[in-house]
């Protein structure tokens, strides 16, 4: 077999192997994410340099979720950092559970003081005498801060997780963006009295520095400088833009670290009403796009018993026929039965046979010139 009939061949073999283009179709309810991460990557990155927080010695984190759609966006959001006062959300979450399940009342005294005013002394205040306090009764200790207890606010396997993150209270900004969307999504009814204690923190400072005026905050900050070591900023927040969001920005080594963290809420908040612009034009269009429908079956009835009738009676006539005429073949069907792909491979094998047939004439011909 010559060369030019072996590359024929295997292009034939390539175009009967390739899948149809239904095969290639998006599944039924699938549905691409809504937000653009190549801008939150540049816009993020190129905030970064023009601030000097770019340096090697510095860390800067965010995670993002858009709470109407569930998206996530996270930028360097896997590096785990000391969380300072931000364990006091989760553990007071720990805490608002066993409430809401009747295991404990916020009326309850741990050490001579009631569980809603440690609540509110740890989350409003950040008093680390009221958090720890919390966490004993939670069963924990002063370094791992029940964290073994809190990977359940997250969809995050256990390998996640490093020795850091059980003993020393390490935290990543992936873990505190999913930890506040539990929140979030728990609301009072699972997590009684944390939103509303959060609500009130930090009126004057963090994200409420550029978000006061606008929307409503419910956040935890961190704070906390090692001994000869980083100094870690941290803060978590629900955002309660029309469609509320969740943003968690955690630094380390980063100076006038509250008004980056301001300014990311105020982008994200903008960033979010274009979102919903995004998702009701989405929601417009899917409404305006019919369903097929089918027509009901109708259900055989009895004919009623009579008496015999001396004649027949008459069949009827197709005009006089009740029965529903069938719905005509969708034009969007009918397009894609005689769809031009259907066709191409048959088209292709003729040409390919049209082409062997010259290939073949061309040779005899050549045979017949070089005998004479």
């Amino acid at each position: 077999m010559n060369a030019a009939l072996r590359r024929m061949l295997l292009l034939l073999l390539v175009l009967l192997l390739l899948p149809h283009p239904a095969a290639l179709a998006e599944e039924p309810g699938e549905q691409e994410s809504i937000l653009d991460e190549d801008y939150l990557n540049d816009w993020t990155e190129t905030y970064l340099r023009k601030n000097g927080l770019d340096r090697d010695w510095q860390d800067f984190s965010v995670g993002f979720c858009y709470t109407a759609t569930g998206d996530c966006w996270y930028y360097n959001a896997d590096v785990f950092m000391y969380s300072a006062s931000l364990y006091k959300v989760p553990v007071a979450m720990l805490a608002a559970e066993k409430v809401a399940a009747g295991e404990l009342s916020q009326e309850d005294d741990s050490m001579g003081i009631s569980l809603s005013y440690l609540e509110e002394s740890a989350l409003i205040y950040s008093n680390n005498d009221s958090g720890h306090i919390l966490v004993h009764l939670m069963g924990g200790t002063d370094w791992g801060k029940c964290s073994d207890q809190l990977i359940r606010f997250t969809d995050l396997d256990e390998s996640y997780f490093n020795q850091d993150f059980y003993s020393s209270s390490y935290y990543t900004a992936r873990f505190m963006t999913q930890v506040m969307r539990t929140l979030f999504e728990g609301g009072e009814e699972r997590f009684p009295h944390v939103i509303e204690c959060l609500l009130q923190a930090q009126p004057d400072s963090y994200m409420n520095l550029s978000m006061k005026d606008r929307y409503p905050v419910a956040q935890k900050y961190g704070a906390y400088e090692q001994a000869d070591g980083p100094n870690n900023n941290h803060v978590s927040a629900i955002i309660y833009t029309p469609n509320p969001i969740i943003v968690t920005v955690m630094t380390r080594n980063v100076g006038m670290f509250q008004d980056h963290m301001a300014a990311f809420a105020s982008f994200l908040a903008d960033y979010a009403l274009e979102l919903d612009e995004i998702l009701r034009a989405r929601e417009e269009a899917a409404a305006a796009t019919p369903e097929p429908t089918t027509e009901p079956t109708p259900e055989p009835t009895l004919a009623p018993t009579a008496e015999p009738s001396p004649e027949p009676t008459p069949l009827p006539t197709p005009e006089a026929s009740e029965a529903p005429t069938p719905a005509p073949t969708p034009v969007v069907e009918r397009q894609a039965a005689t769809s031009p792909a259907l066709y191409a491979i048959p088209v292709l094998l003729i040409l390919a046979a049209l082409s062997l047939l010259i290939h073949g004439i061309r040779r005899s011909r050549w045979k017949v010139r070089s005998r004479r």
